[in-house]
């Protein structure tokens, strides 16, 4: 199994570097939309076909899903979102004026396609097939540290905003886990949750290179994230049948 998650994971960098280099050559897309975006899902699509053997599948849609977890999906990243908002405005944070207004139209249209392109990656392929070899937290946290890398863009803000920037998408992938684990790994839920995610960053997108704001959203997140494996030890710290036997 380390070879077609290994594998995966190459392919998603080798997929990003193009598509955000196609992107940044042609410039037929302006820069707030990341095309690169598409690359994890790519990455799991091509998996599939490479490694056509080992029957791998990839749920866009769970039978068992009800309408209780579509809106469980919407209704956390936007509650949560709002409350950092809230936070967010208690301090004079010090902001720019952001160039992704100008662009909001074409920008809204492509974030629906963004979060689908991501999710059919992590939680479509690389978290379900985690899942039956780690604990859910143990998975959870890995799938958050391999999903920081590609946010290159924060690369270069200093080690603080990576650090919190790591925090907060393991703390995105814990409660995520437990909205899909027990759906096949739903990919519409886990890109509800994702396309919320972005939708209530706009409305602090003038701080996203802020360390202060990233402290904020990281710890009100790390605490989402507390709450869910205490309500859900049973699926984050239970040992799989896996590891029993070695």
């Amino acid at each position: 199994m380390l070879l077609p998650i290994s594998a995966f994971y190459l392919l998603t960098w080798f997929f990003l570097i193009l598509l955000g280099g196609i992107q940044e050559y042609t410039g037929f897309l302006p820069p707030q939309i990341g095309l690169a975006q598409l690359g994890p899902g790519l990455a799991a699509l091509a998996i599939l076909i490479l490694f056509k053997k080992k029957n791998f599948q990839i749920t866009f849609i769970s039978k068992q899903t009800n309408l209780k977890r579509y809106f469980l999906a919407a209704a956390i990243p936007a509650g949560v979102g709002t409350i950092v908002y809230f936070l967010r405005s208690l301090f004079p944070l010090e902001s720019h004026t952001p160039e992704i207004y100008s662009q909001l139209s074409l920008i809204l249209l492509w974030m629906p396609f963004g979060a689908l392109g991501e999710e059919i990656g992590w939680r479509g392929f690389l978290h379900k097939q985690l899942n039956p070899r780690m604990r859910g937290l143990f998975s959870s946290i890995l799938v958050g540290l391999l999903w920081m890398p590609i946010h290159v863009t924060y690369l270069t803000q200093g080690f603080m905003v990576v650090f919190l920037l790591a925090i907060w998408l393991i703390s995105l992938s814990i409660v995520l886990f437990a909205l899909v684990h027990d759906i096949e790994f739903s990919i519409l839920v886990a890109a509800i949750f994702h396309l919320f995610i972005n939708l209530i960053s706009l409305l602090t997108f003038d701080v996203l290179t802020n360390p202060a704001f990233w402290t904020i959203n990281a710890s009100v997140w790390v605490i989402v994230a507390a709450i869910t494996v205490f309500l859900k030890p049973d699926i984050f710290l239970t040992k799989k049948s896996e590891d029993k036997h070695e």
